[in-house]
């Protein structure tokens, strides 16, 4: 176990400060950035490889951050002085660890899907807390794959993660830059999943969810970027275009409340008894 205390923004320094906040960076060094106990817990949970724990030099660390180190025994340890620990955190009261993980990547081929599969798309992101927020979604209710497609927000900023609550580590979760490559997958999907369906959303959406037509898996959802809605490419492929009915004085919710009120209608066909009390 290799231990350093760092003083002033030296060369290590910098580099924990590019893996927070530089896309290339961590794209580069497959690793990325983790603040909060909750999403520490949950990338070890998850078999991630810890390879920098980080904490402040000044004051004594709990059980729990004892046990990570001592766990961890390949991982470096990094003790700051207080000053440098507080700019490297985001919250005015940081948690007493931060950590690097090694990033693993999945690719659409590679992802492992149930005969009766649930899968969500996610159309050029630009907003950290809703796609953070979708992602937390998807793992309350058992989605088996996300597929963030083209030019958005990355789905490993740590301000993501947070809003995940680490569950993305736990999430099957894959970018797909070119969006050929994602049309051309679905198609091979419908060819080998009986049912599929491919349902769009939108608020001038020609349909709803209801008893004589429920969302249901095998299902792909297709969810639209935030400003823009859905792209021309991804709405040709879907089956259905749903709505969300409202009565208020609004006309369109929010792209996370909107994907979570219909990822429950989806999970609520698969898992009746679970999603009754």
């Amino acid at each position: 176990m290799r231990k350093l205390h760092i003083s002033k923004r030296n060369s290590t320094f910098q580099v924990l400060q590019a893996l927070k906040a530089n896309r290339a960076k961590r794209n580069e060094l497959h690793e990325t950035f983790v603040e909060g106990i909750a999403c520490i817990k949950a990338a070890l949970r998850s078999g991630r490889t810890l390879t920098r724990v980080v904490h402040s030099h000044q004051g004594s660390l709990s059980g729990w951050a004892r046990s990570v180190i001592a766990e961890n025994p390949d991982a470096e340890v990094i003790s700051l002085d207080a000053a440098l620990y507080g700019e490297l955190c985001d919250r005015s009261d940081p948690s007493e660890l931060v950590a690097t993980f090694d990033r693993q990547s999945l690719r659409l081929q590679e992802a492992e899907l149930p005969q009766r599969p649930f899968v969500v798309v996610v159309d050029r992101p630009s907003n950290h807390g809703n796609l953070g927020s979708i992602i937390r979604s998807a793992n309350a209710f058992s989605v088996d794959l996300i597929a963030i497609v083209g030019h958005g927000v990355d789905c490993y900023d740590p301000a993501v993660i947070r809003a995940s609550m680490g569950s993305i580590f736990e999430t099957q979760i894959c970018h797909v830059d070119s969006l050929k490559e994602l049309l051309g997958w679905v198609e091979r999907l419908r060819e080998s999943t009986p049912g599929l369906a491919c349902v769009g959303t939108d608020s001038t959406g020609n349909s709803v969810a209801s008893a004589t037509e429920p969302l249901e898996k095998p299902v792909v959802l297709l969810l639209g970027n935030e400003a823009k809605g859905l792209s021309v490419e991804l709405k040709s492929l879907a089956d259905r275009m749903v709505r969300i009915p409202m009565t208020g004085t609004v006309d369109s919710l929010n792209v996370a409340c909107a994907a979570s009120i219909l990822m429950y209608e989806i999970a609520r066909t698969a898992f009746p008894r679970d999603l009754s009390s």
